[in-house]
């Protein structure tokens, strides 16, 4: 079943056929719906969307790269920020498509599935999925990373909102304080390396504490948590 076999049936051209499916505005009202009858009528959905997204040189769709895509679901901030991302392109006629960095054999999500443009939210700095939308040349949004030359990104300010946050532990007189934190890679525990870390919010609240510690004379102790509380650490 194609264009075709609804034109001949209706006594119209294919491009009007396509035109009922894609831009109603360009025929009536009454010649549309007889249009779009035929095509129940003979079982036919519409044009195939890759074909009419490579005609139209849109894909449909953002993408949001992330390390984890069970976050999408399970944290409360990626959920909430995956929800908002959502409602902003409800009213675009935009879907958004969830990205994992995993590479599945030969095929690459952030290299191989149509996008309009990505947000690139808090995926570790060696990612080689984010150099696959770079070289895509495709619009994109760094969201809780290093910026990058060029592109958009939209942070808070970590490291400052840490330093007022432990200053105010300083300012209460507390001289011994723990740090818990996660997003280090090492095994749970007293860390011994603290600033060995590529992703970029836990490095610059990290500074942001130790910016205010290190005015004073308290001492510090790091430690590394599980990400999932449903995880003990070790210690």
């Amino acid at each position: 079943m194609t264009l075709q076999t609804i034109a001949d049936r209706v006594g119209v051209s294919r491009m009007t056929v396509s035109n009922a499916f894609s831009r109603p505005d360009q025929l009536s009202a009454g010649l549309r719906e007889r249009i779009l009858g035929v095509a129940t009528e003979l079982g036919y959905a519409g044009p195939d969307p890759a074909a009419r997204n490579l005609a139209r040189g849109k894909a449909g769709t953002v993408g949001l790269l992330t390390d984890s895509l069970s976050d999408a679901f399970d944290d409360e901030v990626t959920a909430g920020f995956v929800g908002a991302i959502a409602a902003e392109l409800g009213p675009t006629g935009s879907a958004i498509t969830l990205l994992t960095s995993s590479v599945y054999d030969d095929f690459v999500p952030a290299r191989d599935i149509a996008l309009d443009g990505a947000l690139v939210y808090s995926c570790f700095a060696e990612s080689s999925a984010t150099e696959w939308l770079i070289r895509r040349r495709l619009p994109l949004v760094f969201v809780d990373q290093r910026p990058r030359d060029g592109y958009d990104s939209v942070n808070i300010a970590d490291r400052e909102g840490a330093r007022l946050a432990a200053q105010h532990v300083v300012d209460l007189g507390h001289r011994e304080i723990g740090i818990a934190t996660s997003s280090y890679g090492d095994p749970t525990g007293v860390s011994s390396s603290p600033f060995a870390t590529d992703n970029s919010v836990s490095a610059d609240r990290l500074a942001g504490w130790m910016d205010a510690i290190h005015g004073s004379d308290a001492d510090v102790v790091i430690d590394q948590v599980p990400k999932h509380p449903s995880a003990s650490p070790t210690r």
